[in-house]
Parts: C-alpha cells; sequence; structure tokens
C-alpha cells in the first residue's frame, strides 16, 4: 500500500506538491481536483513507478523549470525516489484506469485500431495468457528481426545470382575445386556451339614454310676461270690496276664489250683490229666467264628472293594469319597458344643469314676469279639459322597436334545442344561466385539466420498453439462478464463474438456490438461514415462505460487483485446520474478485494458518495489545491464541509438535464446557485464565508479584489451566470414564475457552464 506521497517536484503543476498537514494515504484514497490541476500526472507518475518507464514522467516535465523532475513515495517497506532519470525501485502491483488505459486497449477518440486490440488482448487473457503471449510477441519479433536480416543478405546476395536462378538453388551449389579450369572450357564449348558454321568452315592451321640458302653457293663461291690465258688474264689486271679500276672494272669493260661489235672501239672510237689488249678483253670475258657471272647473278636474286625484305614480309604475313587462326580456335580448343606462334627470332635468323650469303655474292661479284670462303660473319649466320630451323621443327609438330584438337572439336560441334552448353556454363561461373570471398560470407550468413528463424518458427508455432487454446478457454466467460456490467451500467448495448488472430504477425482481439439485435464490426479510421461502427453508434458515455467494463473483469480476473493497488482517475466522465451511483457501487466492491484504492475526480459530491461507502477507520480525503507560483499542493480536504448544499441530488438533477432535459427550470436555476456558492466557499475559504456570501457577493469580492484574487480566473463566467441565474431568482415569486420564457437551450449552456466551473462536467 502507498502509504505517502512525500513530494512531486518540477512535473506539471506541481513545483514541489509537499504541504504542511499532509497525511499519510489509507486503504481509500479520495483526491479531488480541479481540471488541469494534476490529476493526470499523479496517475503518469504511478505508471512509471510500475513501469520503470521514465518517459511518463520526462514528458511532463515542468515547462521554464531547469530543475529536475523529483518524486519520493512511501511504502511500508521504504521510501522510493525518482531522481531525474530513474527510479530507485519500481511497484509492479498497480492498476490503473485513467485515459491511457482507455486509448491504449480499448478505443482512442471515436476509433478501435489495431494497437487497441492487441492491448486488449493481453488485458482479456489474464497474467497466464500475457506471459505466453509476450513469449509469442518475443519470438514473432526475433523472427521478424531474422526475416529482416535474412531479407537484408538475399538482396545483397542477389546481384550476385544468374538471372533465372532462384536464391536457394544458388545458395546449395556446391563448390568444385578446378572451377576455373571448368569455366574455360564451357566458355569454348559454349562459344562453338554458338560459331557451329564457322568452325566447321574455318581451315585448320597451316604449317608456315621458311627459306633454304640455294644449292651450289658454296662451291660457286669458290669457282675459278682456269681456262683464260695467263698472259690475258696478267695483261688485264695491270690495265686495270693502271686505271684505279680493280674494283669494279671488270665488270665496266664486260658490258663494253657487249657493245664493241664493229673495228672501232665503243668507248673512244679508235679502231681496235689486232689489238692485244683487246684480245685480252675478249678472253677473258668469254662466254665461260659470262656464265659465271650469270651464275653469280641468278645465286644473288634467289637470295634476295628468298631471304629479302619481301620475303620476310610475306613470312609475317602468314605468320599474322597463323596467329589470327589460332587466336580463333583457341576460344573452342585448350592449348598453348604459345607454342604456335612464331617464334621474333626466326625472321632476324632468315635476314641475317640472307645478308650474310649477299655479302659473300658481292664479293664474288667484285673478283670472280678468285675463290670466295665464308667468313665469320656467315658461319655465325648459320649456326643461328640452324638454331632456328629446330624451333620450326618444334612449331610443325605443335601446330599438327593441335589440328587433331580442331578436327575433334568440329565433329562435337555438329552435334552440340546451345541451351543446355549455356545454362552448364552460367551454372560452373555460379558455383564460382558462390564460394567466393564476400558472397561465401553472405551465403553463410543468409543459411545461419534461415536456420535461427526456422527454430524460432518451430517455437513460436508451439507457443502460439498453447496461446491459443488458453484464449479459446478465457474469452467467453470474459465476453459474459463484460456484458453483465454493461448491464448493470444499463447501457444499451453489448458485445458479442471475442475472438483472437495475429493481424499483423501479432495476437489481438476483436469483437462485434450488438445494439438494437443488430451486430456490427468495430470498423476503422478506413470505414465509410455511412456505415455503422464503433466511432458513429456509441456515445462518449457508452465509450467510457465500455473501457470501465473492460477494466474492471480484468480486475475481476486478477489472482493476485490482493495485493494490488487500484487507481481510478475520473471514471465517471459523462455519464448519468444511474451510471454515477453505479460506478460508487463498483470502486466500493473493488476496494473490498484490493490491497488500495486511489480515486481521483474532479467532483467532490462523486468522492464523498464514494466516502459513505468506506470503513471509517481506512479512508482519506484529499484535494489538488491550486497555490499559484507555489504550483499545485496536495493538501487535506473535509468531503462533507466540501459537499454542503451541494447535494449529491443537485448534481445528478443539473446532470440530468444535460443528458436528457428532464427537470423544472425554475427549481435547476436556484441549484444551480447553490452549486456555485458552495463551490466558492470550499475552494476559497479564506475568501467567502459560508451563508454569509451568496453568489452576488462572491461576484462583487472578485471585482473589487482585481487581478490578485484568488478567484479572478471565475469571474467572467461567475458574472454571468449571476446575471442569468438573478433574472429568474431574485424579486419575484418563485411559485408565481412563468417557465414558458425560460428557453432551454439557453438554460443548458448556463447549467452546462456552471458543472464545467464546479468540475462536474468535463471541459
Amino acid at each position: 500500500m502507498l502509504r505517502k506521497i512525500i513530494s512531486v517536484k518540477n512535473i506539471g503543476r506541481f513545483r514541489n506538491s509537499a504541504a504542511p498537514g499532509n497525511p499519510d494515504l489509507s486503504r481509500h484514497t479520495l483526491i479531488v481536483g480541479a481540471n488541469g490541476l494534476g490529476k493526470t500526472t499523479l496517475c503518469a507518475v504511478l505508471r512509471s513507478l510500475k513501469t520503470g518507464d521514465p518517459d511518463h514522467i520526462l514528458g511532463r516535465r515542468t515547462l521554464g523549470v531547469e530543475d529536475p523532475a523529483i518524486v519520493e513515495v512511501l511504502f511500508p517497506d521504504g521510501q522510493m525516489r525518482f531522481d531525474g532519470t530513474s527510479w530507485s525501485n519500481t511497484y509492479p502491483p498497480l492498476a490503473i484506469f485513467d485515459d491511457t488505459f482507455v486509448a491504449e486497449n480499448v478505443h482512442s477518440g471515436q476509433m478501435v485500431e489495431i494497437d487497441h486490440r492487441r492491448n486488449l488482448y493481453r488485458v482479456i487473457i489474464g497474467e497466464d495468457g500475457v506471459s505466453l503471449a509476450e513469449e509469442e510477441a518475443t519470438l514473432a519479433k526475433h523472427s521478424r528481426e531474422k526475416t529482416s536480416k535474412i531479407t537484408a543478405t538475399a538482396n545483397a546476395i542477389q546481384p550476385h545470382i544468374p538471372v533465372g536462378m532462384k536464391l536457394d538453388t544458388f545458395i546449395a551449389l556446391l563448390p568444385s575445386p578446378d572451377i576455373d579450369m571448368q569455366i574455360v572450357e564451357q566458355q569454348r564449348s559454349v562459344e562453338a556451339a554458338r560459331q557451329a558454321k564457322q568452325i566447321n568452315d574455318r581451315p585448320p592451321l597451316s604449317e608456315i614454310t621458311f627459306p633454304t640458302l640455294p644449292a651450289g653457293l658454296m662451291s660457286l663461291l669458290a669457282r675459278t676461270i682456269d681456262d683464260i690465258a695467263r698472259d690475258a688474264e696478267t695483261r688485264l689486271a695491270e690495265h686495270l690496276a693502271k686505271h684505279d679500276m680493280e674494283t669494279d672494272g671488270g665488270n665496266w669493260i664486260a658490258k663494253g664489250l657487249e657493245h664493241a661489235g664493229g673495228e672501232t672501239c665503243p668507248f673512244c672510237g679508235q679502231n681496235i683490229q689486232g689489238l692485244p689488249l683487246i684480245t685480252a678483253y675478249r678472253a677473258v670475258f668469254s662466254d665461260r666467264y659470262k656464265a659465271l657471272r650469270d651464275e653469280i647473278t641468278a645465286k644473288r636474286n634467289y637470295i634476295i628472293e628468298q631471304f629479302g625484305d619481301g620475303a620476310l614480309g610475306r613470312i609475317n604475313t602468314q605468320a599474322e594469319q597463323i596467329k589470327g587462326t589460332i587466336n580463333f580456335w583457341h576460344r573452342y580448343c585448350t592449348f598453348d597458344p604459345a607454342l604456335l606462334f612464331v617464334p621474333e627470332d626466326i625472321p632476324d635468323a632468315i635476314r641475317l643469314l640472307g645478308q650474310a650469303a649477299l655479302a659473300l655474292l658481292e664479293r664474288k661479284d667484285r673478283m670472280p676469279l678468285d675463290p670466295i670462303q665464308a667468313d665469320a660473319a656467315f658461319n655465325a649466320a648459320v649456326t643461328t639459322y640452324d638454331a632456328a630451323q629446330g624451333k620450326v621443327q618444334e612449331l610443325s609438330e605443335a601446330t599438327r597436334a593441335v589440328n587433331t584438337l580442331i578436327a575433334a572439336k568440329k565433329e562435337e560441334t555438329e552435334a552440340a545442344d546451345l541451351q543446355a552448353t549455356e545454362d552448364e556454363l552460367i551454372r560452373r561461373r555460379a558455383i564460382k561466385v558462390r564460394h567466393t570471398g564476400p558472397v561465401a560470407a553472405l551465403c553463410a550468413d543468409h543459411v545461419r539466420l534461415t536456420g535461427e528463424k526456422d527454430a524460432i518458427n518451430q517455437r513460436k508455432d508451439t507457443v502460439r498453439a498453447q496461446l491459443s487454446a488458453h484464449s479459446r478457454r478465457v474469452m467467453k466467460p470474459y465476453e459474459q462478464r463484460i456484458n453483465h456490467y454493461l448491464n448493470v451500467f444499463n447501457a444499451g448495448f453489448r458485445i458479442t463474438e471475442i475472438r483472437h488472430g495475429y493481424p499483423g504477425g501479432a495476437a489481438a482481439s476483436t469483437y462485434q456490438l450488438v445494439i438494437n439485435r443488430t451486430s456490427l464490426n468495430l470498423g476503422d479510421e478506413r470505414t465509410p461514415p455511412d456505415r455503422a461502427s464503433f466511432k458513429n453508434t456509441l456515445s462518449s458515455g457508452d465509450r467510457t462505460t465500455l473501457a470501465l467494463a473492460f477494466f474492471l473483469v480484468h480486475l475481476e480476473q486478477d489472482q493476485n487483485l490482493d495485493d494490488k493497488i487500484v487507481v481510478f482517475d475520473d471514471p465517471f466522465s459523462s455519464h448519468d446520474a444511474f451510471r454515477r451511483r453505479q460506478t460508487v457501487h463498483e470502486i466500493a466492491k473493488v476496494a473490498r478485494s484490493c490491497a488500495q484504492v486511489i480515486v481521483f475526480s474532479h467532483d467532490a459530491t462523486f468522492l464523498k458518495q464514494v466516502w459513505d461507502k468506506a470503513p471509517t477507520g481506512e479512508r482519506v480525503a484529499l484535494t489538488l489545491a491550486n497555490h499559484r507560483r507555489q504550483g499545485t499542493k496536495i493538501t487535506p480536504i473535509d468531503l462533507k464541509r466540501a459537499c454542503q448544499g451541494r447535494t449529491a441530488t443537485d448534481m445528478d438533477d443539473l446532470l440530468t438535464y444535460v443528458n436528457t432535459g428532464s427537470g423544472n427550470p425554475l427549481d435547476l436555476i436556484r441549484k444551480m446557485r447553490l452549486v456555485l456558492e458552495t463551490h466558492c466557499w470550499t475552494t476559497y475559504p479564506a475568501s467567502f464565508q459560508p451563508s454569509q456570501d451568496w453568489l452576488g457577493d462572491i461576484v462583487r469580492k472578485i471585482r473589487e479584489g482585481g487581478n490578485q484574487h484568488p478567484a479572478a480566473d471565475l469571474y467572467d463566467e461567475l458574472d454571468q451566470i449571476n446575471d442569468y441565474t438573478s433574472e429568474h431568482h431574485h424579486g419575484e415569486n418563485m411559485a408565481d414564475a412563468m417557465t414558458d420564457q425560460i428557453d432551454s437551450q439557453e438554460l443548458t449552456g448556463y447549467i452546462k457552464r456552471t458543472l464545467r466551473i464546479v468540475n462536474a462536467l468535463q471541459a
């Protein structure tokens, strides 16, 4: 039991609630307070004490104050304190009926939304069911979290999955150690299938041919003209030497002799008949000599043809063509292209050998009568060329081996299924991606998370089955008790078809209203206004009555109610007189079963009715008094004195007229004045004297006191109501008053204003 509210500081209207005479609380604690003075704030403090959630307090910190929000309360076991951030301890055995309970569990405004249905479900199923519901909700939350993570990993994996392949199929792909080689082979198969016609029409690799030195080259270089007369040869040599013509003079002379057909010299025109030098010329440049020179020229032209730039160009062209063929077939066959390319040093070897051979022939051409020996450059070129010839042989063998593969590929391509080979390539590539680096880690996470989610869902299904069985056991009796309370509150409706489900994955309850023997669904914000539903069939009082019925049944089913502190905050809002009296009865019944009941109300008369039903030694009455700059204070109040002249009957009559329009107008005007006078006497005892200051005196004193008067905020309302009621109350015989001169709508408006002033009607 809560023994004392020691202090509430810097929360809402409470700067510091402590005040002299702050008594201990009792099993029946009744607290009266005008709207806006702190009733709802105290309920928020108690809810924070129950749950340990500081937000209920922090959201209500006094505006404009820097000091922390502090709460100190006393229980039999000791003091509990909220230090501005957290409680020193919590007190879970609290049940609170207030606007928050209604808004969280029953309805918000005119709507019943999914959150209300979920929270109400927990109210209905009781503590045993709540433990199952909490476990089910926790499991459902964990399942959703796993689903979110699984979705995230799936989204991360998805870009790596081939089009048309499912995620599960991708993740299930087994690793292969030689997958890279398998992919290369399959790529060739796919390309071959795509290029079947080209493959079948494409010729195999051709073998390149390389030149050889002309036959008889070395014997030609060593040959002499031994059948020429020695003296003619000597004479010719001397003549050439005399005229510095050793280098190429012989060729020049030989060319000139071709034109010496007559008896004159082709060079000077003189007669050459019988000259011994000319005879020598003709001897030296005879047919055999010409034949030797022709052979030298032929050999030279052959070498130029086979070893010159033109030949090398043809070889390079053929090598490039072979390279293109190699590249083509390498896309479809497995071989090492490097073994088939013409080595770069072979053209150089050909060029060097040709140049060395031409150099020897040049020397022979200049000195055709002398033998020419192979020099070092020629021998080195021959050695290099012989080595290159070995590479050429290897190249030819490799070419023949690849051509065998090409023949097999052509045969394979003729029977290839393009779609099947492409699908297999996609699968092999997917295997590599699936088991490579980050993707492999993502897949491992996906498998792990999926397993964890499956385990959670299996447990959730088990708990949900237990929860469903429990719900079926308790919901029908719960429905019957709700309708019991709706009946005792004289409500014009009942509920039916309480059942549960899992909309959005979380357990929730729903029910139907029955009005005039017609069932209708609760509806929601999407329900059209022309369709009957919760929002347009129940009045404000009906909605409050339904919420109170849910709360009372919840208390009935609480096996630990005898340890509970039960709090009611204005439980009869918008109720007529009968429902007010029934609410008093139900509160008194709850108080007999719980550890402590605390009732907040704006209406002292209502609390006086509760007071009268409480045992004399187990009740205390407090008020929330406005101390201006000091904020609201919690002080004792004498409910009997507060309600003098403002009987329950007077209040009930005024409320009944507002709700039903029944009652004597002149009698109601008199009761309006009595209610207002009593309110001012009890609320401002230092300013007004009971049974001396009537309503006109009260208005005058407030006017004379100006803005400093404690009741200054009430002046305009009291002044207008005084003028209205005086017209029908003073200076005439009430028995002879003409009731038809009183406008019913105007009277209703002034009665509502009166009830709001005394906090008997919500603003």
